[in-house]
């Protein structure tokens, strides 16, 4: 009696074939193991087998789109978050150099945005830097004041602090070409006791004076703002905020597109893939 020739193994690709014929063909397991001259129980396992490969696979790339559409989100996001500390006019706090920032990075070394950041921190020290040079600027010139002096002299020099930061921000808001304070609106003056008073050039104090000295101070305040303009701190403050004025739009439309792109071109240690 001949020896029954056992059949090799259904390949991978033989038994997704069988489940194809199955599914989109309408061809029964009978017929297919007839046609192919298989048993029909083998045939059944097998499309059950494919079936279920099928599923792990599925399942497998449903998990792996979602991780890789939960890391373009997460880069997106932090690409608004920078758009919105740029859109504030503010510095990048240094917590924001994080792993997302390393990964946005990895992802596009290359591209004009890093520059642009690198940019737009130094100017902002730039600013941080001549803004303290103004302060002191204007403290040399309160202090030196001649109308200032007796309110010095009276122990009222508590005023010179006040003074300069109202007039820094005046600087710095021309330097913007921002209105800044009026002092026919903004200086106000309120009494606090007999002969003393409380000055007021909107948000800055000039503290406790004796309220003959308004006028001086006042009139000390107006003469100063006159010369503001000439003032080589306001011009290269003016020059810092045309910069970061033309960066700051700039580099909204670098975030921009990745932020409306949603797929950020690249990869990067944490990329699922």
């Amino acid at each position: 009696m001949a020896r029954r020739s056992r059949k090799p193994p259904v390949k991978p690709e033989a038994r997704r074939e069988w489940l194809r014929r199955y599914e989109e063909d309408g061809e029964s397991p009978p017929h297919i193991a007839a046609a192919d001259q298989f048993d029909v129980r083998t045939v059944r396992k097998q499309i059950s087998l494919a079936r279920e490969e099928r599923e792990v696979r599925e399942a497998r790339s449903a998990v792996l789109r979602n991780a890789v559409e939960s890391h373009y989100r997460d880069l997106c996001k932090f690409a608004e978050e920078l758009d919105a500390e740029i859109r504030q006019d503010k510095m990048l706090p240094s917590q924001m150099k994080d792993r997302l920032w390393s990964a946005l990075h990895e992802h596009m070394p290359r591209s004009p945005l890093w520059t642009k950041l690198g940019r737009w921190e130094r100017v902002w020290e730039e600013i941080t830097t001549l803004e303290n040079d103004t302060k002191q600027h204007l403290t040399q010139m309160l202090e030196a004041e001649s109308r200032l002096a007796e309110i010095i002299a009276a122990g009222e020099d508590s005023v010179v602090p006040g003074m300069v930061a109202a007039l820094t921000f005046q600087v710095m808001s021309w330097a913007r070409e921002r209105k800044g304070l009026d002092i026919e609106e903004n200086f106000k003056v309120k009494p606090i006791e007999e002969g003393l008073v409380n000055i007021e050039y909107g948000s800055f104090h000039m503290d406790k004076v004796r309220e003959e000295h308004v006028a001086q101070i006042r009139e000390t305040l107006v003469d100063l703002q006159t010369k503001i303009p000439t003032l080589k701190q306001y011009h290269d403050m003016k020059k810092l905020f045309t910069e970061m004025e033309r960066l700051k739009l700039s580099l909204r439309d670098e975030l921009a597109i990745i932020i409306l792109r949603r797929i950020v071109p690249g990869k990067c240690k944490y990329c699922p893939i």
